[in-house]
């Protein structure tokens, strides 16, 4: 009786563990592709050269009737895609509020069509590629909030870097020493310009 007992409590463990993988954050994410895209927005003024950061969320309704979503920063000047989260089983009425006190702050937002947060996504990462540069590491999984490339129109004229070459404006969390660097090496001397804040950035 003891063994079949312990034999049913490791079942059922193990039963109640994968329950709990298949509903984990990263494991809704990577069927996320599956779900109907619910809306995309957009940072206020992305048409504006100033100041090359671009905010995108796309949202997609879980079959659950729950939205999960992604957020993205793009830097259309140099980087690319520099930052980027996903985030799963939010309520409408909890999405609503990240939605109105938490996200564009600074930016404003509009609504946009699938294609442009698509499009501008995937073409600032083409860009950055171009440099050296990849996407920051978390878009290994929020990369599936996204139709795979090219399953959308790209139809949209879309203008990176700026006057013709790309433009590294450092953050607080960036590396200007290794990013220049790496520009040095991949656009080349003259190729490329460059803004920092603060000296101690050195």
């Amino acid at each position: 009786m003891k063994k079949r007992s312990k034999q049913k409590t490791t079942s059922l463990q193990k039963s109640l563990r994968q329950q709990s993988m298949s509903f984990s954050a990263p494991a809704i994410i990577r069927r996320a592709r599956a779900f109907p895209i619910l809306e995309c927005w957009i940072s206020a003024e992305w048409q504006k050269d100033s100041p090359g950061l671009v905010e995108i969320l796309v949202a997609r309704q879980q079959s659950d009737g729950d939205i999960c979503f992604g957020m993205y920063l793009v830097d259309k000047f140099c980087l690319g895609l520099k930052n980027t989260f996903g985030r799963v089983n939010y309520s409408r009425t909890r999405y609503e509020d990240e939605l109105h006190n938490t996200f564009f702050q600074d930016t404003g937002r509009v609504a946009c069509p699938p294609e442009l947060a698509h499009q501008m996504i995937y073409a600032s990462i083409e860009y950055a590629a171009q440099f050296g540069f990849t996407p920051e590491k978390d878009f290994a999984l929020t990369q599936y909030l996204l139709a795979p490339r090219g399953e959308l129109e790209e139809s949209y004229d879309l203008t990176f870097g700026r006057d013709g070459k790309p433009f590294f404006i450092a953050g607080p969390y960036d590396d200007p020493k290794l990013i220049l660097k790496q520009l040095e090496r991949t656009a080349g001397a003259g190729n490329y310009d460059y803004l920092v804040m603060s000296p101690d950035m050195f």
